[in-house]
């Protein structure tokens, strides 16, 4: 690992320098003084790993040679000279600061060496040249030399302070963070990003014309909620089949099981299988000990929710009935992130103790006065034996006692369900337990509900995501009870957006609805369920199904979600889409341009990365340009990895002594792959966060966006509006477009103007690739892709500038 600080380098710093004080450094070769200071300092010292390292490295032009250090991080490349100890260096001096041409640099063996240093700087376009004998370190930047530049000379053995300033300028962390802009005295500009010169850059737009007329389909068919309360919606919409695929025929590439190594002995649920795990668990027999908490596990917005609901609304209603089962389900969203957990735990079982269940009694007669029937004799033989007699006076101390019970909650609460247990089945359900992704508040949670499970007797069923798991599953609170772990796998989400775009159909069937466009006109509906026709025909196929089903992958509710942003957003032309539709154009669908800016732009306007739905693979957010497309790059990779099953999962570790010789570090690396793993474009293999140990496999998403969605028009036009352009003439041309864009014109004239942009942008980014990729040499073709996206974006751009012309010439 890098040295984070000089406090973590120091205790480096100390060995090495008892290390060169047992040395006769005087009479060392070149060889030896690199191997026993040099190769220490610049490692161990400085920080700088095996990967970003290049030793002997051949170079070309008027000075050809073996470069002795070639480190690279970031935009960074250093030329490191190395000679031997008894060179004649300067002697040791307090004078931190020395012009390249004075006497004391200008002069000697060290000048011979930075002369040497300094072609071979040239010959690798580095920006900063350090020559030393180990002894005496002189550094210096090969921006704008000059009769004038200075250099760094520092002596960090022998003066105090030096070896502190020598780590606060070469080390990787500190190179990583622009420490070499100090030599310039150079303050970093911030990022030309497009997005910043737009008039409107946080412009919002309307909603659609009919967004309000089709709510009443929405919030039965496409919001989780209303769906989960309505036995109707659930029944139409549920889908039991599993969405796994082992191979993508399209984006020709392996898939990965969604279930993570940490929870394979977990048995898959059958959720079209009659006599599933659940309806197991509810036939069993009434038993007098805490049986195992059963554990449903799943990827975030698999659907765990939607199968425990229509569980006990549908499939398993019937048993349930039989059973005179109590099915309890406990909602950790509606506690919130600051609530207590026990205190809501309980609360909600005292509020399902008040409720009316007409199959499971939890009446005074059928559940109360059973559940104290012993209290209440002991209390007759014992404190209030003087008045047992007296009937009245008795009940009423009685009711008393009940109901001091009954406002502290807990006391109530554990004798009723004590004794509900005894006398039939009990099913306790904690549900979203993990929404809030905060460890403490899962921990306390998970404590309560399992000790709940082992004072009471009660079934408890837990539901919680993957990650959740994996990072719970070595704690006290699990390895404290007995689990059952049952994994559910999402649904194919096309079959999901089938069921409920037909459903939505259904609900508005024949309703009618006028209809007022921008220009006044006003357009009368007959059906307004036409219009879920029209989208039926737009994203159950094509490129547009493609899109919604690849980006949401495993995550039902994602897709959900791009599909509500959709169906709701201005960015689509849904009075124009029923227009031709009522006209008699009943083949009319969504353009895919409108398709994707509704559901990852929404209401914006704009694409800015930190509002969308989808994250730009064009730019890496790391300040440097070198590694500005480290997030394609590494897609690049594992999508190569895995056109083969045995190779599909990928060793971060391999990840990070890759890229490092592209000049990323490995925080950069762990960083980027945290990121994609964040938003779904890969998974760890074991569930976990990323880190150096760790194998990760590129998703479904991941490929969908490096094999289609990067090289469509749209998604790189408003990805250029939030990447960071750092060549200054490709800043000001496409400055120039962008304001042409933005003034009054022709729409076909600035479909031109939009091509001409994208074309300026995408050439940019394959001299950004070739930067980055530069030292890897043919290696790694698979590497190099922008070229080929550059091509199909720009033919899109060019087939949407055609479209534009003919419109203009009707």
């Amino acid at each position: 690992m890098a040295s984070q600080d000089w406090a973590f380098a120091s205790e480096h710093f100390d060995d090495l320098k008892s290390t060169v004080g047992s040395l006769d450094l005087v009479k060392a070769s070149e060889a030896q003084t690199r191997f026993d200071v040099i190769d220490g300092f610049i490692r161990n010292v400085l920080g700088w790993q095996a990967g970003q390292i290049a030793v002997e490295e051949c170079s070309s032009g008027s000075h050809i040679g073996y470069v002795d250090y070639l480190l690279r991080v970031a935009d960074t490349t250093i030329v490191i000279e190395a000679k031997k100890s008894g060179a004649t260096f300067p002697s040791p001096t307090k004078k931190v600061r020395l012009k390249l041409s004075g006497s004391v640099l200008g002069s000697g063996e060290i000048s011979k060496a930075i002369k040497q240093a300094t072609g071979y700087a040239n010959s690798k376009r580095a920006d900063v040249v350090c020559v030393t004998n180990g002894l005496c370190w002189c550094i210096f930047s090969t921006t704008g030399l000059s009769e004038d530049s200075v250099a760094h000379l520092m002596f960090p053995f022998t003066v105090d302070g030096h070896p502190e300033e020598l780590f606060s300028v070469l080390s990787e962390t500190e190179v990583r963070n622009g420490s070499i802009g100090r030599l310039l005295s150079s303050e970093s500009k911030p990022e030309d990003r497009l997005i910043s010169i737009l008039r409107d850059s946080d412009g919002r737009i309307n909603r659609n014309s009919i967004a309000d007329h089709i709510l009443p389909a929405l919030n039965d068919a496409l919001y989780a909620d209303a769906l989960l309360s309505n036995v109707e919606s659930l029944k139409r919409c549920f889908v039991t089949t599993e969405g796994r695929t082992r191979f993508d025929g399209q984006l020709g590439m392996h898939l990965a099981d969604p279930k993570p190594s940490l929870v394979h002995p977990a048995p898959r649920i059958n959720t079209g299988r009659t006599h599933g795990p659940l309806e197991n668990l509810v036939t069993g027999a009434v038993i007098d000990h805490a049986p195992p908490v059963t554990l449903i596990i799943g990827p975030v917005g698999a659907g765990k929710t939607t199968y425990l609901k229509h569980f006990e609304l549908i499939s398993g209603r019937e048993v349930l009935n039989k059973r005179a089962a109590h099915w309890i389900y406990v909602d950790f969203e509606r506690m919130g992130k600051t609530g207590n957990p026990r205190a809501f735990l309980y609360e909600s079982l005292r509020e399902y103790l008040l409720g009316v269940h007409p199959s499971a009694k939890t009446d005074y007669k059928s559940l109360v006065e059973p559940a104290y029937k012993e209290i209440i004799a002991g209390l007759a033989r014992g404190p209030f034996s003087k008045i047992a007699t007296d009937s009245v006076e008795f009940n009423r101390r009685v009711t008393d006692f009940i109901q001091d019970e009954f406002v502290k909650v807990e006391p109530y609460v554990d004798r009723l369900f004590s004794y509900m247990v005894t006398s039939g089945l009990c099913v306790i359900i904690l549900d979203n337990s993990d929404l809030y992704e905060d460890d403490a508040l899962e921990t306390t949670v998970f404590a309560e509900g399992l000790a709940l499970s082992k004072r009471l007797n009660a079934n408890v069923i837990v539901s919680l995501r993957d990650r959740t798991f994996v990072k719970h599953r070595n704690s006290p609170t699990f390895n404290a009870y007995e689990l059952r772990k049952l994994w559910l796998d999402p649904p194919p989400f096309k079959a999901v957006l089938s069921k409920r775009l037909i459903y939505s159909r259904g609900i508005l069937k024949n309703k009618t609805a006028k209809i007022s466009f921008d220009n006044g006109m006003k357009l009368e509906v007959p059906d307004l369920g036409a219009f879920f026709e029209i989208v039926q025909r737009s994203v159950l196929q094509g490129p547009a199904g493609d899109y919604i089903e690849d980006l949401s992958d495993l995550n039902i509710r994602r897709g959900l979600t791009l599909m509500n942003n959709f169906l709701t957003s201005g960015h689509i032309q849904a009075d124009r889409a029923l227009k031709n539709y009522i006209e008699g154009n009943r083949k009319y669908f969504f353009p895919f341009h409108e398709v994707f800016k509704g559901t990852a732009l929404h209401q914006f306007k704009n694409y800015r990365e930190s509002r969308a739905e989808c994250i730009n693979v064009f730019d890496s957010r790391n300040g440097s340009k070198r590694t500005r497309l480290l997030r394609l790059a590494l897609l690049n990779h594992l999508a190569a990895k895995a056109t083969h099953e045995n190779t599909l999962e990928v060793l971060v570790s391999e990840c990070i002594e890759l890229f490092s010789k592209c000049g990323a570090s490995e925080s950069e690396v762990l960083g980027v792959l945290q990121l994609l793993h964040e938003n779904q474009l890969i998974r760890t293999v074991s569930a976990e966060n990323v880190s150096a140990g760790e194998r990760v496999v590129i998703s479904r998403s991941g490929g969908y966006y490096l094999k289609k969605l990067c090289h469509t028009f749209v998604y790189a036009e408003e990805c250029m509006l939030d990447t960071a352009i750092e060549d200054p003439d490709v800043w000001t041309e496409l400055s120039r477009l962008t304001n042409l864009i933005e003034g009054p014109m022709p729409s076909a004239d600035r479909m031109n103007l939009r091509s001409q942009r994208i074309s300026i942008f995408m050439t940019y980014l394959v001299g950004v690739e070739d930067g980055m990729l530069e030292d890897l040499g043919a290696n790694y073709p698979h590497l190099h892709s922008i070229e080929a996206i550059s091509r199909d974006v720009i033919a899109d751009s060019e087939n949407a500038s055609r479209r534009a012309a003919r419109v203009r010439s009707d």
